[in-house]
């Protein structure tokens, strides 16, 4: 195995943590508060990712300076994306967290040129991103059990500290009983819950035959499938209903998680609360007026919290988060222009994967597409940025048979 391999290999058994080390300049504050989002942060995982990159560069560095220059020579207008896109980060009202966000984009898609370049397929990443699963689905599973973090050791995966008392914490109720959501190592319960279902996804799709890699796949399965649903994350429940119903292979399965997605959703309809539901409206209607003032080039990247105060009015609640729709949070950030360079991307690789009659990356990029109309987290969190990167670089990675 080559170092770069090695590397890749730890990156997608980590792919789950959070462990990093925060930053906070002014620019990441709004009224004096911290807000995460504005926050450069460099996780386990960014060094990681250094590491499969350095030492590919450095181990075919003769080869990528010659196919450099030729593929900058065909590829012209993807460097002149990138630019644009650096010019508006650095026009905008918060050019720090703009450009921070510039660098994420220019390090995933670094990340997925290494995926393209080096053929990554799903029996590569199978065996570390079950493993992946399966840890990460215990520390939540007992999280749920103690209504608390387990913390210790678990604090080096990135781990937060919490139980069902702390303030703003993600709580479940059915018929009338609350009970703490599972965090796991990420951080929020929506988020895990979308990894889990992709990442599910594609373990299934894995057709491998050993033994040991067919026990590893069960139990990422069974136990991703227990924390998908203790999560409590019904937009994921739903998506992943309407996706098994769709699928013909492993139908039995995926009828079971439907039933299984149905009885727990219509068993918490008592419990839904009004209050999660509003504040996300009232983020809708200020992610519209924000389009409607910066409809061509949006007001820049990674700046939505940042303009979200001048969009309240007197005696609102000040929500300083991103609104809970990837195209909507891509069109006020990026405006029409973004968001036409986003959906051109889509259809380019949705058409790769046609050309190369290969339906295995369909169902977790319409996964992926379809939570991200009721939350933002593949746009905006290191975990899910990372696997999203991971799926779109495996369509580009396979070659027509």
């Amino acid at each position: 195995m080559k170092l770069h391999e090695f590397f890749f290999w730890l990156l997608v058994f980590f792919l789950p943590t959070q462990l990093g080390r925060h930053f906070w300049p002014d620019f990441s504050l709004v009224f004096g508060l911290r807000v995460d989002y504005l926050s450069p942060i460099i996780y386990l995982t960014d060094l990681l990712v250094a590491g499969v990159l350095f030492s590919w560069f450095w181990a075919e560095r003769k080869k990528i300076r010659i196919l450099g220059i030729r593929w900058f020579k065909k590829y012209w207008w993807v460097g002149a994306i990138f630019v644009y896109f650096l010019l508006t980060s650095l026009l905008s009202k918060n050019p720090g967290a703009a450009l921070y966000k510039f660098a994420k984009i220019i390090e995933f898609s670094l990340l997925g040129l290494y995926i393209a370049k080096n053929r990554i397929s799903l029996s590569i990443i199978h065996h570390p991103l079950s493993i992946a699963v399966i840890y990460s689905s215990l520390i939540a599973i007992f999280q749920f059990f103690k209504q608390a973090s387990l913390g210790g050791i678990f604090y080096w995966l990135g781990e937060r500290s919490f139980n069902i008392q702390t303030p703003g914490i993600a709580l479940g109720e059915i018929w009338g009983r609350q009970f703490l959501r599972p965090y796991s190592i990420f951080s929020h319960p929506n988020s895990l819950a979308g990894f889990m279902l992709v990442s599910l996804i594609l373990i299934l799709a894995f057709s491998g035959k050993r033994l040991a890699s067919s026990k590893i796949k069960w139990a990422a399965t069974g136990l991703g499938t227990v924390v998908i649903l203790l999560s409590f994350s019904r937009a994921v429940w739903l998506v992943g209903a309407l996706l098994g119903l769709f699928t013909k292979r492993k139908f039995l399965l995926f009828t079971f998680y439907f039933l299984l997605f149905t009885i727990f959703f219509v068993a918490s309809l008592p419990g839904i609360s009004e209050k999660p539901v509003q504040e996300r409206i009232q983020l809708i209607k200020f992610s519209l007026e924000m389009i409607k003032s910066n409809p061509i080039l949006g007001v820049g990247l990674n700046n939505f919290i940042v303009r979200l105060p001048e969009y309240w009015q007197s005696g609102q609640i000040r929500l300083l988060q991103p609104v809970h729709n990837i195209y909507l949070l891509i069109l006020a950030e990026t405006g029409l222009v973004g968001l036409i360079i986003f959906l051109w991307f889509l259809v380019l690789t949705f058409r790769k994967l046609l050309e190369i009659g290969s339906w295995k990356l369909v169902i977790p990029l319409m996964a992926i597409l379809l939570t991200g109309v009721a939350d933002h987290y593949w746009f905006t969190l290191q975990q899910n940025q990372l696997l999203a990167t991971i799926i779109f670089s495996l369509a580009w990675s396979k070659i027509k048979s």
